[in-house]
């Protein structure tokens, strides 16, 4: 999420950073590789929505923010869109938010790059899912030795007690052996 004043995480940075659509990013700043700026524009000339062109790169507006998206659509239709082959600008300038993928009358995309664009994505999610499992290995490895640890303390405690330590989990003197305790003498009055 983005955080006050725009700026990521250091964990968010890192995140960014294992994303081939970043060519780089600094706590308020991500710069764009070129080939997710030509393929961004490329979908959106197609009637796609800028937030989910972003979000199927792994850049969630929950992440970036949508002012970050709608900046950047706005820039890449001046620069960007006019190099895109096969297709025609000025149709792509009433583009309406909602409107339906394939919904212009522009040629379709070159399989060349639509091949680009999955080996990108497909690169990201692999990339994202390596982490995970390193992520689950550690939580793995923490629990195990939590674990341990407390295993490690109940045998202290037993062997504690069976040393004539008090019980484990007794209160010392509420429960003690039977050679411990003194005969009550009714003449003292106990």
């Amino acid at each position: 999420m983005v955080t006050r004043n725009g700026k990521f995480t250091r964990k968010e940075i890192a995140y960014l950073r294992s994303l081939p659509a970043v060519a780089s990013v600094v706590d308020e700043r991500i710069t764009y590789s070129e080939t997710f700026k030509y393929h961004c524009m490329e979908r959106y000339a197609h009637g796609e929505s800028p937030v989910q062109i972003f979000r199927d790169s792994g850049l969630d507006s929950s992440l970036i923010g949508y002012k970050r998206i709608e900046r950047c659509i706005a820039r890449w239709r001046r620069t960007v869109l006019p190099r895109v082959s096969g297709v025609d600008a000025s149709q792509v300038k009433g583009h309406k938010p909602g409107r339906r993928p394939g919904s212009t009358n522009l040629r379709t995309r070159n399989p060349n790059d639509s091949a680009a664009l999955r080996e990108m994505l497909l690169t990201a999610q692999l990339q994202r899912l390596d982490k995970l499992e390193r992520e689950i290995r550690d939580l793995r490895v923490q629990m195990q030795q939590e674990l341990d640890r407390t295993r490690e303390e109940a045998k202290a405690e037993l062997a504690a007690a069976e040393t004539g330590g008090a019980e484990p989990g007794i209160e010392s003197g509420a429960s003690r052996p039977a050679a411990d305790v003194v005969a009550e003498d009714p003449a003292r009055g106990e």
